[in-house]
């Protein structure tokens, strides 16, 4: 049953604010046959487009994932494509009436939640599982990240180092599995630098920013809830590794394969994960060729 593609079992609906935009939105969430994918569809469009969530259809990567088909596009997708690699769906339809999935508390964690409580059904086909069989490297400047041959699933290694400011240098590795990626990766939230705050507000972004979403990381070490500025309770101790890690995860999905490899990555974002999940697609596609 672990080697078959998966779909929700019901439908299930959340309502919630995007981070960037401020905008609420709603999702339905639907089961899909074997092979169709991760698709959302855009009920807000008269036409209903769809935009597939896959490296083909990656629009950028920034400080976000964005998604577009045909003019269409869709964001804000990675905590949410965290959970679904997570729980193994390959399959499901997302309906969306807007351009931006909602933020939740700024982790996978409802996400998770709430597609564990529709549960997952297996459907007819076999995964499409991909074993790595060469090194793959990508960087930029000090950050990198690499992928290696691993036969026994994916593991995932990051090391956070903001070299002295910020937060104390923070390493974490993790074996991917459902229940270690349910209690030790989709709780762990987003987080921004104090620095990038006057950016984001020029640039008219971080609308739907909460003290419940999201955490400020200052250069003195200290954490604070980015409203009130108080101080963050935080989940874990080296809760923003590991949402480093849910980013990679949630990336890395675009590929739609059930991915066999050892990944280690230093300092990387959402350019550099989703530069190497281009790299595994073609990969991938080069392996099937040959």
């Amino acid at each position: 049953m672990n080697n078959q593609q998966r779909t929700i079992s019901r439908i299930v609906e959340y309502s919630g604010v995007g981070l960037f935009t401020g905008e609420e939105t709603k999702l339905r969430f639907k089961p899909s046959p074997a092979n169709t994918g991760i698709n959302f569809i855009r009920t807000d469009i008269a036409s209903h487009p769809k935009v597939p969530a896959s490296v083909e259809t990656l629009s950028g990567s920034k400080r976000l994932i964005s998604l577009e088909k045909n003019g269409v596009g869709v964001k804000s997708i990675e905590h949410l494509m965290a959970a679904l690699a997570g729980l193994g769906i390959d399959n499901i339809e997302i309906e969306i009436n807007g351009n931006e999935v909602p933020a939740g508390d700024g982790s996978s964690l409802l996400f998770t939640h709430l597609l564990k409580g529709a549960g997952t059904k297996p459907l007819e086909k076999p995964k499409n599982t991909f074993y790595l069989q060469e090194e793959l490297k990508v960087s930029d400047g000090d950050a990198s990240i690499i992928a290696l041959p691993y036969n026994k699933g994916l593991s995932l290694s990051y090391i956070l180092d903001f070299n002295g400011s910020f937060l104390n240098r923070q390493c974490f590795e993790i074996e991917m599995t459902e229940n270690n990626f349910s209690t030790q990766i989709a709780p762990a939230r987003t987080f921004g630098l104090s620095t990038i705050i006057e950016e984001y507000k020029k640039q008219g972004w971080g609308r739907g920013v909460t003290d419940e979403n999201s955490l400020i990381l200052h250069e003195d070490g200290t954490i604070t809830k980015p409203i009130s500025m108080t101080p963050a309770k935080l989940r874990f101790p080296n809760e923003c590794v590991r949402h480093k890690i849910l980013d990679i995860i949630g990336d890395i999905y675009l590929t739609n394969l059930t991915l066999h490899a050892r990944i280690v990555a230093t300092k990387s974002g959402h350019f550099l994960n989703t530069c190497m999940a281009e790299k595994i697609f073609e990969s991938s596609k080069k392996q099937v060729n040959n």
